[in-house]
């Protein structure tokens, strides 16, 4: 380890490192792609600090963060006590991210700039995009997780959506925000469906029982028990 630029050079022809117990405290390579416990760790903090060093943004030969899951992928080869660790650690992470998720849409409407009372801009602020997202919720325009709901949708494709009087001045920045979260405003009417009628010519003609001939099979195993 005394000579560890030399690992980031291609030529070095090293292709494993076995160190014992250095993916704790003081281990400062990021380019960390897998991870096999040889032996079993004791308690739960261990286990975060191996993978938190596996987890950390890859460099390249010029010391540059990259980003992207094709090259960030964590592989750990673990033993059996690691299933309940791995179940909970996933767990939490959703229950981050969804935490996360639901702040950021609380934050959506707090850079909107405004007009203070001395004529000048300041940003709209959390308390008030707060006070906006409830707003959006009561009028039935958004559920109680901040999920856009086809009514706003609507709003936005027939230009008819409406503030409360606050943020009546903020519309056109609240409605550009709103249209990045609705996504398309295709909606379409559940009661003009209309049945497509299949035609019996293609389905009984020689080229289509040829196509089904290849693809009906089902795929059969076997399993021999001794």
């Amino acid at each position: 380890m005394k000579e560890k630029e030399k690992l980031l050079g291609f030529e070095t022809p090293l292709k494993f490192i076995f160190s014992h117990s250095a993916l704790r405290e003081g281990w400062d390579n990021p380019n960390v792609f897998q991870i096999c416990a040889l032996r079993e760790m004791g308690t739960e903090r261990e286990r975060r600090q191996t993978i938190g060093r596996g987890l950390r943004l890859c460099v390249n030969q010029q010391g540059e963060r990259l980003r992207g899951f094709e090259i960030n992928t964590l592989t750990v080869i673990a033993t059996e006590s690691y299933e309940q660790f791995a179940e909970k650690l996933q767990k939490e992470s959703r229950r981050i991210r969804a935490s996360l998720r639901n702040c950021g849409r609380l934050h959506q409407f707090a850079g909107i700039a405004v007009k203070g009372g001395d004529g000048k801009e300041m940003p709209l602020g959390f308390d008030q995009s707060k006070s906006l997202w409830e707003a959006l919720r009561t009028a039935g325009l958004v559920d109680a997780k901040g999920k856009v709901q086809d009514t706003l949708r609507t709003a936005l494709k027939n230009g008819t959506l409406t503030l409360p009087e606050p943020f009546t001045a903020q519309l056109p920045q609240v409605k550009e925000i709103l249209r990045k979260l609705a996504g398309r405003l295709e909606i379409k009417n559940a009661d003009e469906r209309k049945p497509v009628k299949t035609r019996q010519a293609v389905l009984q003609g020689a080229e289509f029982k040829a196509l089904w001939d290849r693809i009906k099979h089902k795929t059969t195993y076997r399993v021999a028990v001794r």
